[in-house]
Formats: structure tokens, C-alpha cells, sequence
């Protein structure tokens, strides 16, 4: 019994003794080798970089995206380095003796594409880098994306013009008619803009272009802006203080002729020259009429003694407007003008009512008959015609 209980025991540190002897023998074939490879961040390289070395006889692989060192720990009898590194350049990262082909390169994303940056230090292959010089580096990189809308079908179309701008800064760009905006990486936080969308603020680390859909916000409705002018004004654009009456005025003195269009105004009175003929006379100033020159188109009008009639020959519905100057003027129309001068600016054809038809009478049996006719001939060419007939008719009247 005592031979077979030493017979086991000496079996048993002779196995012992073998595992371990082939254990050290293991561990003293692992090699270790660092080299360099060429990347640029932590978030997407590095674990690249350490999936590619890993594989059959390799025991580890540790990159480091300061120095760009990477630290294999590998069976040579199983693998051998040029595997490992062929491996590597598979996946798009440079050795320091070694490129990898530019197709496998360009396929990488964007912020791993350190020959482009090859002028910084963060990826310079004759120094080492830093995370700040890493930093400098993507503040140097353009950020690009795509701005989109979605619509009831759920189809996405381009928003042109959309504002996109770094949050806390004044620079910005807008998006294009495609949608698409490129704009130098200057923060963390971009923010996107536009009319009837809601804002979205994102953010940004450099990678692949961004696409940014923008949600429908509140839609102002239409909003119409209109203009309108005064129906009476001063120009202040005139050298000469000239007050300027609009048609419009002209409608609330209802007026049948000039004589009654400046009943609205009250620094201008119209009375009765001559109570047999009904004649009138305009006193401008405190000054008879004859001292008021009257023009038509800037072409001297009722005058002398046709003044007293023509204020009742020019129809109202034929006046557009009247420009009216107080004080002493200038002779190039006439020397009348010592009270002031009163130019009556007739209807155009261009802008003229097609036709026109206006009767007027009243009580008395005085009758009013307007008829305006306009037609254009051609392109820059027009015509008008404007007829009036006025007449009294009252048998009850000597």
C-alpha cells in the first residue's frame, strides 16, 4: 500500500510539473511590439484600429490616440506582424511605413480623415499629438448638413433660406435651394431657423453631414399691407410749397365743375362775379381773381376775361388733380401769378376709366351730362375722349 500511495504522488508532481513547464514555455512565445498608426479620435479609431489588430494569436491590442503608439501582445508561432498590420490598412489607417489604399481611406467617416488634417499637429507623422491640438483641429473643419421639411404624405422637401448659426455667436449662414448649409465649426450647439417652423437647436461633433428635420410650428396668416395717400398733402420733395388735391378730395366737395372743387378748401373762396350770368371768380389771398393765374397741363388757361366763365367750363369729372401754390410765383407760365397759381391736371389715358357716365340735376332743373371715353391703341400708345353738356331747364323759373 505504501509503494502505490508513492507511486501516485510521484505521478502526480510529475504532471504538475510538465503543465507548468509547457505554461511558461507559452507565455515566453507571446511577443510584444508597439508601432505607430495613424488616427485621430477615441470615439471611432481607436476602437477600429484595436478590432482590425485583433485576431488569431493575438493575445491584445491597446491604441493610444496621444501618441498614435499601438501595443500588441501576439503569438508569433500562430500570427505574424505583417498580418496584423495588413489587417490594419484594411480598415483605412496609415502606417508610418505603410499607406492604405484611398479608396478604403475616403470611405472612412469624415471626422477619422486625418490626412486632411495633416497640416495640424494632431496628426503630423513627425510628432506627436494632443487632445487640445485634436480640438483646433475640428474648430478648423466646416460643418455641413441638410435642412428638410416633411410634408402631410410624409415626403421631405428643402427648406431655401433656412438660418443656421452657432449658439451665443453672431456667425451663421443660410441653407441653399437644395436645403444644404456648410458653415466653420465655431461651438457645440448649432441652431436652425425658420419662418412658420419650430427652432431646433442640435448638437454638433464633427462627423457625417448633418440632416435636420425642422417640425411645423404656429403659421401666421396673410398678412396684406397696404398704402394710401392723403387726399390732400404737401410734396415735401417740391422746391415750391405746393398743396396737391387728389380726386379723392374733389368726391367730397361734389363738385360739377372747378368752381365747386374748392369748397373743401379753406384758403380759397369762390363767389359770384356776376349775378345775371352766374359767373364766379376765385380769391386767393384777399386778392380779386384777376391776380390768380389758372393753368391746365402747365399751359396757361382761363384768362382775362374768359377767367369769370372758364371756371365753369372745366367739368369736375375730368379733373384728376390740382396743385395749388400760394404767394408770388414764378413768370414761366404767365405774369398773373401775384396771388398765386392753380394748375388743374386733367384725366391721362393711360390710367383713365374705360368708360364713364355722369348725369347730375337738381331741384332748380339744372342738368349736368359727363361721358368719358379712354381706349389704348397700342403698347405705349393711348386715347381719350371727354364730352360734357351742361343746361337749366325750368319753365317755373323767368
Amino acid at each position: 500500500m505504501k509503494h502505490g500511495k508513492y507511486m501516485l504522488s510521484l505521478v502526480f508532481v510529475c504532471l504538475s510539473t510538465i503543465a507548468l513547464s509547457q505554461s511558461n514555455e507559452s507565455a515566453s512565445n507571446d511577443t510584444n511590439v508597439s508601432f505607430k498608426v495613424y488616427g485621430v479620435c477615441e470615439l471611432m479609431c481607436k476602437p477600429r484600429i484595436e478590432a482590425a489588430s485583433k485576431g488569431k494569436g493575438v493575445q491584445s491590442a491597446v491604441w493610444n490616440v496621444n501618441t498614435k503608439m499601438l501595443t500588441l501582445a501576439f503569438d508569433p508561432t500562430k500570427t505574424t506582424i505583417d498580418r496584423i498590420q495588413k489587417r490594419i490598412l484594411d480598415a483605412g489607417h496609415d502606417l508610418e511605413n505603410k499607406k492604405a489604399k484611398d479608396i478604403i481611406y475616403k470611405s472612412l467617416p469624415e471626422c477619422c480623415h486625418y490626412r486632411e488634417m495633416s497640416s495640424a499637429e494632431a496628426v503630423n507623422h513627425g510628432s506627436d499629438s494632443s487632445v487640445s491640438s485634436i480640438q483646433n483641429v475640428y474648430s478648423e473643419h466646416d460643418i455641413r448638413g441638410v435642412v428638410l421639411e416633411e410634408d402631410k404624405k410624409g415626403s421631405f422637401k428643402p427648406l431655401n433660406g433656412a438660418t443656421v448659426a452657432w449658439l451665443g455667436s453672431n456667425a451663421g449662414t443660410l441653407t441653399d435651394e437644395n436645403g444644404a448649409f456648410s458653415i466653420r465649426h465655431a461651438g457645440e450647439r448649432l441652431v436652425i431657423s425658420y419662418a412658420g417652423f419650430s427652432s431646433d437647436t442640435i448638437f454638433v461633433v464633427p462627423a457625417n453631414e448633418l440632416k435636420i428635420v425642422l417640425g411645423s410650428g404656429s403659421q401666421l396668416k396673410e398678412v396684406k399691407v397696404t398704402a394710401s395717400q392723403r387726399s390732400t398733402f404737401v410734396s415735401s420733395l417740391d422746391v415750391y410749397r405746393t398743396q396737391n388735391i387728389s380726386q379723392r378730395e374733389l368726391f367730397k366737395a361734389a363738385c360739377c365743375n372747378l368752381s365747386e372743387s374748392f369748397e373743401t378748401n379753406p384758403s380759397v373762396d369762390v363767389s359770384f362775379n356776376d349775378a345775371v350770368t352766374g359767373s364766379k371768380q376765385i380769391q386767393l389771398l384777399g386778392l380779386a381773381g384777376i391776380y390768380t393765374q389758372i393753368t391746365v397741363e402747365n399751359m396757361p388757361g382761363p384768362r382775362g376775361l374768359a377767367t369769370s366763365l372758364g371756371l365753369n367750363s372745366i367739368p369736375g369729372p375730368w379733373i384728376e388733380s390740382i396743385q395749388l401754390s400760394k404767394g408770388t410765383g414764378s413768370v414761366a407760365n404767365g405774369f398773373e401769378s401775384i396771388a398765386g397759381q392753380i394748375n388743374i391736371e386733367l384725366k391721362k389715358p393711360a390710367t383713365c376709366e374705360k368708360l364713364f357716365a355722369n348725369v347730375y340735376t337738381n331741384s332748380f332743373g339744372k342738368t349736368d351730362l359727363n361721358l368719358n371715353f379712354s381706349q389704348k391703341i397700342g403698347k405705349n400708345w393711348a386715347t381719350e375722349v371727354l364730352t360734357h353738356n351742361d343746361f337749366l331747364y325750368n319753365h317755373n323759373l323767368d
